[in-house]
């Protein structure tokens, strides 16, 4: 039975008699340890102790020879030259005259755990990295709506944590870009949908700058929200960074870039062929990347009309455009789209 809770368990146990210092060591033990079976050679095993450890030992034996009972995790190095982690928990037996007699204990291999425990770490730092590159703020709503604390937004907007907490994020936003930005997020609430908005905000300088938002739900395995996390990029910074791009050609504007611009807008097809005066189709298949089919004129059109909102169409390398946030963006235009033909 000892010998099938050690295998499945990956521990193992060990007594040391404290009259005679027998030590008497278990198979599981010296299967963690590396060693061969039998052995009774407990100085064999404290020198496996990592030698970056060592004072991790050193304080165990005088707990432990003080009646004092220990719980410690270490390393060490086995005859193979392999390093595995275990975990060390061991009580001091009292005589019949009151004094310690045995100290009995167990070790668990713990390498799987920690090598487990290291990779979230790891994972955690790099997506910390990422985020602070590309970020400039990172914000959670739980299930209920309510705002965790956001020490990064308070610094960029220099709003305090009690507005913010109470979901006053608006108040920072440009008043002509808040009822837009407010009612993308109460729709992606609602719906438990990805929610995304770009909208003017007003930072502690007291300037405003194009921030890009964006957010998704995270589920519970009962698919109940469980919370939400976003990001807040800065737009402006991106557009800036690039000093004076050059306009791209109308031939390299291309359908993926129009259906960015217009996301970015948070505009509808419709509403962006309202803005350009054409046809919902002309829109449609110039983003289905139809586009080389439409008349330039119908193509210039579409793309002024992004332009007169705010973007830029650039030239950032030989045959390659991006889309910019320009200052200026309007709100997309009431009526009905025209019918120019294609």
């Amino acid at each position: 039975m000892l010998r099938l809770i050690e295998d499945q368990a990956q521990i193992g146990v060990w007594s040391i008699d404290l009259q005679d210092t027998a030590i008497a060591l278990s198979e599981g033990l010296l299967r963690i340890a590396g060693l061969p079976y039998p052995s009774s050679d407990g100085g064999a095993v404290l020198d496996l102790v990592h030698p970056a450890d060592w004072n991790i030992r050193e304080e165990m034996w005088a707990a432990l020879t003080s009646g004092l009972s220990v719980h410690r995790e270490l390393r060490i190095l086995r005859p193979d030259r392999t390093v595995r982690w275990i975990e060390i928990k061991a009580d001091v037996v009292l005589g019949s005259n009151g004094r310690p007699a045995r100290i009995d204990g167990i070790v668990i291999d713990i390498t799987s755990r920690r090598e487990a425990a290291q990779s979230i770490d790891w994972s955690q730092a790099r997506y910390q990295g990422l985020v602070q590159a590309i970020a400039a703020v990172v914000w959670i709503v739980n299930s209920d709506g309510v705002h965790w604390p956001c020490p990064s937004w308070c610094e960029l907007t220099g709003m305090s944590e009690a507005v913010w907490r109470k979901g006053g994020w608006t108040l920072a936003i440009h008043p002509d870009d808040r009822p837009r930005a407010a009612q993308a997020w109460a729709i992606a609430f609602e719906r438990r949908a990805p929610y995304e908005a770009n909208y003017r905000l007003r930072c502690a300088d007291g300037q405003y700058r194009w921030m890009s938002s964006r957010a998704v739900p995270l589920f519970n395995a009962d698919q109940t929200t469980r919370e939400w996390i976003g990001l807040i990029l800065d737009m402006t910074s991106s557009a800036s960074a690039m000093a004076q791009p050059t306009p791209a050609r109308l031939e390299n504007v291309t359908g993926s870039l129009v259906r960015s611009g217009r996301a970015m807008l948070n505009w509808s097809i419709p509403e962006l062929a309202a803005a350009a005066k054409v046809s919902d189709s002309s829109v449609k298949r110039f983003e289905e990347g139809g586009g080389t089919a439409l008349r330039p004129r119908t193509r210039d059109a579409i793309r002024s009309a992004l332009e007169a909102a705010g973007l830029a169409f650039v030239t950032t390398a030989p045959g390659e455009v991006a889309l910019l946030y320009r200052e200026g963006a309007a709100e997309p235009p009431a009526g009905d789209p025209g019918s120019e033909p294609e």
